[in-house]
């Protein structure tokens, strides 16, 4: 097989995926979320071994999850579940106490945020790798059109959580806000650029009917914040501002702009070029709002933790329903970034944020906390490194092997091998104080 052949058998490998189910690809996450949550919990070890400690019990699970054991996750599940449960069980005392205060926390900081970041890039920095590999399954890969798996969620918690960690425009002055929003667009837009070109120059795989034949994830993530900054600059209505842009963009794909995306119209202009990119654009705007939402309800001091709490479990119960209804009548797709989309991406948030919370209440004493793991400590202060160093390396190993024709065991190393290279020189960084 040539490099052309394998090439074009590879791109037609990772085509017409339908994926799984919006269940079971939460469970994919939730895995991960649980492993977090128990390491969060647990006394620490000294730094050097916490490291090691870490990476046992979170990231190396985390492979085995998608790689070597994806059909048993409802199990990995459940285990996780069991033993989360049992340690639990001993910060059950003055439990009514803990969610009658007010919703302030230690140093006046969610660990739960930070958290929900962190394991974006960790689990983005896997998948983006592991994809190329015949152990990953394809139910996880991209859906071509509609579906639900775990690679959709890639972009869209990207989006979700940077809107997360928003800051608020209304505390800031807007010479400020302008300095900070042009710095942040102009590196998505120079990795944007970058990735275009050396994805040309390399003559490495891509698929068009992705993102289109210009556009990609930097570029969707620059438009995003741009769009958003200008909406909130002018209104804090985050909620009400995220359904009206759900709602506008869901009609404009009813009434037209969905045939043009999914037609066979030529790609003769800029703008049809890159059609799957930009139409989906809106609807990751209403992502980012949503984020913002969800920042703005942990962060209501002048609620109880209780009523935080319930907010949190009468949304996701929300979601979830609206979700499931929608996808009756619209099916879900992450090309178009449609209202099931949407949902479903919120969704796996409040969904997290939900049982994040209440371990993050549950384990607030005098002297102990609910404490951000150092692996995605760091990754948080650094995160577009990370993303980058990640998109490196999988890039190196594309180019320096068939991934497709590696067998398993060595996929298993070589995935391995891929996580600690990308932590370390993280770390390495970190310590020089270099940052994007």
């Amino acid at each position: 097989m040539t490099s052309t052949e394998y090439k074009k058998y590879h791109e037609l490998f990772m085509q017409n995926n339908h994926g799984s189910t919006a269940v079971h690809t939460f469970l994919c996450i939730f895995f991960t979320v649980q492993c977090t949550i128990y390491i969060s919990i647990k006394q620490r070890f000294p730094k050097c071994c916490q490291y090691v400690y870490e990476y046992l019990v979170l990231v190396l699970p985390m492979i085995i999850a998608h790689t070597v054991l994806p059909e048993y996750i409802h199990n990995l599940n459940l285990i996780a579940s069991v033993i989360l449960l049992f340690n639990l069980l001993f910060s059950y005392q003055n439990l009514y106490k803990k969610f009658m205060q007010q919703n302030v926390f230690h140093n006046d900081r969610l660990a739960l945020i930070s958290c929900l970041r962190g394991l974006t890039y960790l689990i983005t920095g896997l998948c983006i790798l592991a994809v190329d590999f015949k152990d990953f399954p394809r139910y996880l890969a991209k859906t071509e059109r509609f579906g639900y798996s775990l690679m959709d969620t890639g972009v869209g918690l990207f989006v979700i959580v940077s809107g997360l960690v928003h800051k608020d425009l209304h505390k800031e002055s807007l010479g400020k806000v302008i300095t900070g929003n042009v710095k942040i667009i102009f590196i998505l837009f120079v990795l944007g650029v970058g990735r275009f070109v050396s994805v040309k120059q390399l003559d490495y795989q891509e698929h068009v009917t992705e993102y289109g034949v210009h556009w990609n994830f930097f570029f969707t993530i620059a438009v995003c914040k741009i769009i958003s900054t200008i909406l909130l600059y002018f209104s804090d209505r985050t909620l009400l501002l995220c359904i009206v842009t759900s709602v506008v963009h869901e009609f404009t794909l009813f009434f037209g702009l969905q045939d043009w995306v999914f037609g066979v119209s030529p790609r003769d202009s800029l703008i049809s070029a890159n059609r799957e990119g930009i139409s989906s654009s809106l609807g990751y705007v209403a992502i980012y709002l949503y984020g913002v939402h969800i920042k703005s309800v942990l962060l209501n001091k002048k609620v109880t933790k209780f009523q935080t709490q319930i907010l949190l479990v009468s949304e996701t119960i929300i979601v979830w329903c609206l979700m499931y209804f929608v996808d009756l009548v619209r099916p879900t797709s992450r090309t178009l970034a449609n209202l099931g989309y949407c949902l479903y991406t919120d969704t796996l948030l409040i969904s997290m944020t939900t049982v994040l919370y209440f371990a993050t209440v549950l384990y607030e004493h005098k002297d102990v906390y609910f404490k951000v793991p150092l692996l995605l400590s760091h990754i948080n202060k650094n995160g577009l490194s990370y993303f980058l160093i990640a998109n490196l390396l999988t890039g190196a190993v594309n180019l320096s092997m068939r991934t497709l024709l590696v067998p398993s065991i060595l996929t298993f190393v070589i995935l391995n091998i891929h996580m600690i290279v990308t932590l370390r020189l993280l770390f390495c960084l970190n310590f020089l104080g270099i940052r994007i």
